[in-house]
């Protein structure tokens, strides 16, 4: 059974070539062409992110004997299959085996396996042309399997939008062009896709490509609601349309088709022992395609710790530590697959609207997550989406997962937690952002109940109306300034006595206005990656998100430090005798988030 096609660089989807192959002399390829022209003595390797194939993970989760290689060729060529592994001081190849075959000027099939008594590690292999010239126009992993052990399945995609519209109809049409609409495809009748848009913009002649395709206008109750949705309509038709797995993805990314199609492989082939695993897909940067934002993570108590961050996946290191596994508790939904039966009618997502569902859901029913390279979407970092109102589900979405979970998030942990992150606020002069915060904890106060009587829709639009908007920075009263910015992202952090002083003096809230050489200068900071150095007794500052090239201004004043302070010390007087009880509330009351005739109320359906 075919486990992976090799891949080669896409316009529209990744360019990266190095994430694919690499190359040694010279060698013809373009993004408009499927193959790869080869000149004498050239050569190429496919020890990559999309290329090599993760052979310690397909022999633990699946059923599969043996791998090999399929490789369309056209000419002369020796083949080098070798099996690759991160050690500790570098990384270890193991040649495994070399043969020349083929003919000048003819062309054709063939297949070598992997034939070694150890499956860790990487697959991988390299081709040097022996012709005057050479084709690779095609080729694939394959592993041996009975038939009789592969289960069948099918796929329905849970794709929750608000005003993504140029991202879900790309997808989607993708989706529709290689598998959908393609009658030689093993997904042709293994997939089909549900979209929720909580905005009702989506043009139904953009997606409704054929009667796979579902979608249905939903009430806006953020990510929350749209996936459940999803999963409610999947979980009506299942039995009827033969639905085993779910995968839920964000409608703001980009995909490889492939990936869908892996994750199907290796659903088909899953032993016994592991047919309620979840498969993951990595996040990879948008701006950077070649960056790893985070394969699996662990919540944490909300400490979240996002495993293998910030790999170069050019690098075939980095590709070999991310075969080695880590404790993991969820999979965001930018991709997650699982089965089917794990949703019920008891057991459905928290209506939180945004921030911490897919880790609550993931909590609760995922015991095994694989991930494997060359599974994965390109996504907006996070530190590119700055939202104001984000501040309010921070703290109270954490309580409320922690609590459903008995994780014991101790109250002293808590108040902590809480008084270093509104006192961030209030040096960084964002004062609204600090509100939200405790307004978040006020509302995780006032229970269950009140939870339960919420319009999410109607909740998340007070939220964004008591936070900063980005504006245009030709409408703000502080001049916008590049070398500014960039000075103040390079900034150096202060030494060790200067960080004594702006401790004791709240970071200068405490001192005047320092006196600069050029008064009108503009003071500019980052949204996202702001430093308490960018504040220094500074009265107004301009705070630029680089992703949307807009800002807000923020400005110092000891009144609202005050009213926030005084803010703060009243939740910590609070916490010591409502902490624990509401805690309790949500723990021994969560079944009541999460069944069907509450959503059904909730979504209005």
């Amino acid at each position: 059974m075919k486990l992976q096609s090799l891949l080669f660089p896409q316009t529209g989807i990744c360019t990266e070539e190095k994430m694919y192959f690499r190359r040694n002399g010279t060698i013809d390829f373009t993004w408009d062409k499927d193959y790869l022209n080869m000149f004498r003595d050239s050569s190429i390797t496919f020890d990559t992110y999309f290329n090599g194939c993760s052979a310690e993970k397909w022999f633990k989760y699946t059923k599969i004997k043996k791998i090999r290689i399929f490789l369309h060729v056209k000419g002369q060529f020796r083949i080098t299959l070798m099996r690759k592994e991160k050690h500790l001081d570098g990384t270890m190849t193991k040649f495994l085996h070399e043969e020349t075959f083929g003919e000048p000027e003819q062309e054709g099939v063939y297949a070598f396996p992997f034939d070694t008594e150890s499956n860790s590690g990487m697959f991988c292999f390299g081709l040097l042309c022996l012709s005057e010239d050479g084709s690779l126009y095609d080729g694939w992993y394959d592993g041996e399997v009975l038939p009789e052990e592969i289960r069948p399945v099918k796929i329905a995609i849970d794709i929750c939008t608000f005003k993504r519209e140029v991202f879900v109809a790309k997808n989607v049409r993708e989706l529709y062009n290689c598998f959908l609409s393609n009658p030689r495809s093993e997904l042709h009748n293994g997939l089909e896709i549900f979209i929720s848009d909580n905005a009702g913009t989506l043009n139904p002649d953009h997606v409704l490509l054929c009667d796979k395709v579902h979608l249905f206008q939903n009430k806006n109750t953020g990510g929350a609601g749209g996936f459940t949705r999803g999963m409610i309509e999947i979980m009506n038709c299942r039995e009827q349309r033969g639905i085993t797995h779910v995968l839920v993805m964000d409608d703001d990314v980009i995909i490889n088709p492939d990936s869908v199609f892996r994750t199907f492989v290796i659903l088909s082939l899953l032993k016994d022992e592991y047919q309620d695993s979840f498969v993951g897909g990595a996040m990879l940067r948008l701006d950077k395609q070649y960056i790893q934002t985070e394969a699996g993570a662990r919540w944490n108590k909300g400490y979240l710790i996002s495993h293998k961050s910030g790999l170069n996946l050019l690098d075939t290191e980095a590709c070999l530590y991310n075969e080695f596994e880590e404790k993991t508790e969820f999979n965001a939904w930018w991709y997650c697959a699982f089965p089917a039966s794990v949703i019920t009618e008891s057991n459905l997502p928290l209506p939180i609207f945004i921030r911490g569902d897919d880790v609550e859901y993931g909590l609760r029913n995922c015991k095994h997550l694989i991930l494997m390279n060359g599974i994965c979407v390109w996504h907006e970092p996070f530190e590119n989406k700055y939202a104001s109102s984000m501040y309010y589900y921070i703290f109270r979405n954490r309580l409320i997962d922690n609590s459903i979970h008995n994780l014991r998030y101790k109250r002293r942990n808590f108040i902590r937690d809480l008084k270093e992150q509104v006192k961030r606020e209030i040096v960084y002069y964002r004062y609204k952002n600090a509100q939200l915060l405790m307004d978040g904890v006020n509302d995780f106060y006032n229970g269950i109940d009140w939870l339960m009587a919420q319009d999410g829709e109607a909740l998340h639009k007070s939220v964004m109306g008591r936070g900063y908007k980005l504006q245009d920075i030709n409408d703000l009263s502080v001049p916008f300034s590049y070398p500014a910015y960039e000075q103040a992202c390079r900034m150096p952090e202060p030494k060790r006595r200067t960080r004594i002083w702006r401790k004791l003096t709240a970071n200068g809230l405490l001192l005047p206005r320092k006196k600069r050489a050029d008064n009108d200068a503009p003071v500019v900071a980052p949204t996202f990656t702001a430093r308490p150095v960018n504040f220094y007794r500074v009265d107004k500052a301009l705070n630029y998100d680089y992703c949307s090239r807009k800002a807000f201004v923020t400005q110092k004043s000891m009144k609202e430090t005050i009213r926030l302070m005084y803010k703060l010390w009243k939740i910590q007087l609070k916490s010591c005798w409502k902490y624990r009880k509401t805690v309790r509330s949500y723990y021994e009351r969560r079944d009541e988030l999460t069944n069907i005739n509450f959503w059904k109320k909730y979504l209005d359906i």
